[in-house]
This record gives C-alpha cells, structure tokens and sequence, in this order.
C-alpha cells in the first residue's frame, strides 16, 4: 500500500496551488506554471518510483513459540534480514491478539548498511492464560525524499503462551517439597508400609504375619517379607470446564486495591500445576484430565520435564464450555481407560442439585476400584451461620441464610458421598492449591492408596 506523507501534501500546497492561481490570473504565465509543476510532478513521481522497491528485500522472522508468565513483562524478538545500500530506518508493528498488551504501538528499526541482519525486542504483557497466536506483522518505511509512505504485510506464525503466575500461591506448598538430600522435609509415614520389597532371613522379634511360607519352604529356613512404603503411585487430576467452570471468582493473588476477577477453571488449573510439581518431587506418577459432557482429554500418568511440560501446555489451553457435566458418560470412560487402582481428585462445582445427583448416581463405577476425591471451591457466601462478625443491615441476614442453607446441603453431600467411600471437601478460594496438595500428602502418608 502506497499514501502521500503530510510533506507531499505541504509541497502541493506551497507551489502548485500558488502556481495553478497564478497561471489562471495571466496567460503569459502558464508556460512557466507549467514547466515548473510539470518539474515538480516529475520528482514527486521519481521518488515514488525510487521508494517502491527500497526495501523489496527486507524479510522478517518469528520464534515459533515464546513463552511467558500472566501480567508479567515478556520480550518477543524479531530479527530481520536485509540488504541496503545505504542506512534506513523502518517502522514496524506486531499485531498481538487482543489478550496480549504491548505498550509499544510501532517501532522504530534502523537499517545498517554495514550489517545484513539485525534484532528487535518488543516488550508485552499476558493479560489473561492460554495459548495465542501471531499471525502477521505491518513494516512501512518513506521513499527517498519523504514524499510517500510504502507500507507491507508480511505473514508470520508465532505461537504465544501465557501460563498462570504460580510465585505467590506456590509459597504456601514450599513445605511439601522435597529439595534432596540439603533441606529436604522428612513426610511422617503411618504403618509400615505395604508395597513387598526383599525377602531376608527370619531374626528374632518379626510377625508370624511376614513370615513367607512358600519361601521358607524353598529354602528349609525361616524367611520373612519386608515391605516398603507405598512409592510411584498413579494421580489423575480431573478438571471440570462445564459451564459452572466459567463462573467469576475474586482474584485473591491480585494487588491490594486491584478489582481483578478470575474463574473456577483459572483457579482449578493454577492448583493443578502446583500439583503435578507436588507429585513429581514426591515420586509419583500423575496425569492430567479434562472433562466437560464427556472426556475432552486423558494425559496418562507418567513423570518427568516433558510430561509436566505436556500436561502444563495442555491445562492452559482449555476454555469453559457451554455444556453441563455427564458424570455417566465420564466414569464409564475412565473405568475402561484406567486399569490400575490410581487416586482420582475431580476439581468440579457440586453446588447445582442436578450435577450433584449425577456424581451421586455415578460414582460407584469409580470408588470399586480407585480412591475418589472431589474437591470444590466454596461459592461466594456459603458459609454456616455466626461464622463472621455483626450484621450491618436487614438484607446481610438474608444473604446469611441462604449461605447456611447451601452450606447444610454441601455438608450432606458430603456424608451421602463418604458413605460411598468417596471423600468430598469444600475448601476456600484463596487455599485451593494449598489444600488439594496437603489432602494429597495425607493420604499418601496414610497410604490408603
């Protein structure tokens, strides 16, 4: 695309508007008027044609990926690649999708003549989690004189990802982690633990419980089992994006005075990495599920960098959907995907009466085989009564006993679903992460896995 610069327009006005009046007031003038503007036509034209192929050779290149953290400052470097015959400068825009902020509209690229490759960084901010796209990017530069503005498209793939800033929340489950051998945190364990080990000799003082028969029998000696505590077991997280997932949430980690809002699936995804990095420094195996009316996605437990990395890119991508949960159709796929008893913690919304009926109805499948844990974010003013202070006006009462009428019908949830040998927790907002890690930690410590 080409367009007239304001100095085009200033040079019409300077001398062919007084040429054009003055050859219209005298007739010996329009020969001279005429050379004169005919002149100016020529140049204005000539740079033009100079401008058009100046930069024909410019050619600018994305990294596929670049990855940062929300609300936190992240670089995009763009390197182009020339050649000129002379120094010149470009302006150049990225165009970032509308979730992404970047306080530097255009930028200014200046063209050595001594180099034929050059790099720029552009500063942005993730205003919200998921993985974006840059598709193209704007570059226009002036013809020789400054008469005319070339400008150009060059298409370009980039992919942007923003992931969810863990820094804050992921203070409070620093006492779980294991550091190796320096600082490590040494985790109670109750019982002896269950997994077999080694056989060994019988030694005076070992239960007739431990003692191997059929190896004794072998060996025409006492031999007694040892076991190990419980190590490498598999942990499925199953996060909810039903539609209840899109409901709004304060956002606790924000600044003091910010107003800043975010959902129960950002909420549930920010735990679930704290998770899985939980998981893997305690040695277990653990996968990622994502389930709206049916199971959208089953990551099979596994460990290591590029499994955490899979189920990180994979978390970060999912959107609430419009649908409700099909508790049915989800047990039914998890039972005939996942053979080995595993510790299954579904991250969902039980306060709608239908969805809670339909876990009720279909959570046997599951609890035969594997450990059930469901985990939900207390809504905004479900509480019991008298758990806060004094009551300000008549409508606080009402908003209270609604609260305390939910809050009874969560707590018999609770108790229908314990007597299916499925646990069920309410827990605060602000202490999801927190709270999912150490019923973890709990239950590993007692090994009912």
């Amino acid at each position: 695309m080409i367009a007239p610069r304001p100095r085009l327009v200033l040079l019409m006005l300077i001398v062919a508007v007084p040429l054009a009046t003055a050859a219209g007031l005298s007739q010996g003038l329009i020969p001279i008027a005429s050379l004169l503007m005919g002149f100016v036509f020529i140049v204005v034209l000539g740079d033009l044609a100079f401008g058009v192929g100046r930069y024909r050779s410019l050619r600018f290149s994305l990294p596929d990926t670049v990855s940062g953290i929300g609300d936190e400052r992240v670089e995009l470097e763009v390197r182009a690649k020339f050649v000129v015959r002379r120094d010149g400068f470009v302006q150049l825009a990225v165009r970032f999708p509308q979730e992404i902020d970047s306080e530097q509209k255009q930028t200014t690229v200046r063209l050595p003549m001594a180099s034929a490759e050059t790099s720029i960084r552009i500063p942005f901010v993730g205003t919200s989690r998921g993985t974006f796209s840059i598709d193209g990017l704007y570059f226009a530069w002036s013809s020789p004189l400054g008469f005319w503005v070339h400008r150009a498209r060059q298409s370009s793939q980039c992919e942007v990802r923003i992931y969810p800033n863990l820094r804050l929340e992921g203070k409070q489950i620093a006492h779980f982690l294991n550091r190796g051998a320096i600082g490590m945190h040494a985790q109670p364990q109750i019982g002896r633990g269950r997994e077999f080990e080694k056989l060994r000799e019988y030694e005076r003082g070992d239960s007739f419980d431990e003692i191997s028969w059929k190896a004794t029998a072998k060996r025409r000696f006492p031999v007694t089992k040892v076991f190990q505590l419980e190590r490498s077991k598999e942990i499925y997280l199953a996060l909810d994006t039903s539609r209840l997932s899109a409901r709004e949430l304060p956002e606790t980690f924000a600044l003091p005075n910010s107003r800043k809002t975010t959902t129960h699936l950002d909420r549930a995804i920010s735990a679930a990495l704290l998770f899985c990095v939980a998981a893997e420094r305690q040695g277990d195996r653990f996968g990622l599920i994502s389930f709206s009316d049916k199971v959208n996605h089953l990551v099979k437990a596994r460990t290591g960098p590029s499994h955490f990395h899979l189920c990180r890119d994979l978390a970060v991508a999912l959107l609430p959907q419009t649908v409700s949960p099909d508790f049915a159709e989800i047990a039914a796929t998890l039972k005939q995907r996942i053979k080995r008893r595993s510790l299954l913690m579904f991250l969902t919304s039980l306060d709608d009466p239908v969805a809670a009926e339909d876990f009720v109805g279909s959570v046997d499948i599951l609890s035969k085989q594997h450990l059930i844990l469901a985990v939900m974010i207390a809504p905004l003013a479900v509480q019991p009564l008298f758990s806060e202070g004094t009551v300000e006006n008549p409508e606080e009462i009402y908003l209270k006993l609604s609260g305390h009428l939910r809050w009874a019908k969560l707590q018999t949830l609770q108790r229908v679903l314990a007597r299916k040998g499925v646990q069920f927790r309410v827990v605060p907002n602000e202490q999801l992460g927190l709270r999912l890690v150490s019923y973890y930690m709990d239950l590993k410590r007692r090994q009912t896995l």
